[in-house]
């Protein structure tokens, strides 16, 4: 046997090797997702003279979190509608927002992107503004996951 038939053996030999080794590498994903209905407190984007953030509402959030994980990547994605109340409860704006990441570790890269609209329409379901003082829904029955998800995910197709 020649040297190029030698060689033409050993570098198929090692890109089947190499290819069964990324094939395996990436089948040990893991993939979790959280469905979140709360609210959380907004503060001021400027310092007070004692150089402290103040208080300047709260938002009632919908989200879906998404993180998928394996030995050579790591993805996220963020979907979520939020609505904005000032301190006195007045609403003030809709923002739905799609962010998503995705990191290999394998070639060391990493890309992203955040996509925004503001609507002037209270969205978010399963909290009222009335009932919106520091509150989670923890311990969601799977209709109302469902229902969360279902409501979010009509909105990210106006995005």
């Amino acid at each position: 046997m020649n040297f190029n038939k030698k060689l033409m053996i050993l570098v198929k030999i090692c890109l089947f090797m190499f290819t069964s080794l990324l094939i395996s590498a990436c089948s040990h994903t893991e993939k979790y997702e959280t469905i979140e209905v709360f609210t959380i407190e907004t503060l001021d984007d400027n310092q007070n003279d004692k150089g402290i953030f103040e208080r300047a509402g709260y938002k009632i959030v919908n989200a879906i979190t998404t993180i998928e994980e394996g030995k050579t990547h790591m993805k996220s994605d963020i979907k979520s509608i939020e609505d904005l109340y000032d301190m006195e409860g007045n609403y003030l704006q809709t923002e739905i927002i799609h962010s998503y990441s995705n990191k290999s570790k394998l070639l060391l890269t990493e890309e992203g992107n955040t996509l925004k609209e503001t609507i002037q329409e209270p969205s978010t379901i399963l909290i009222t503004p009335d009932h919106a003082k520091n509150l989670k829904l923890n311990n969601m029955t799977q209709e109302e996951k469902a229902q969360v998800k279902e409501h979010l995910l009509a909105f990210m197709e106006k995005l």
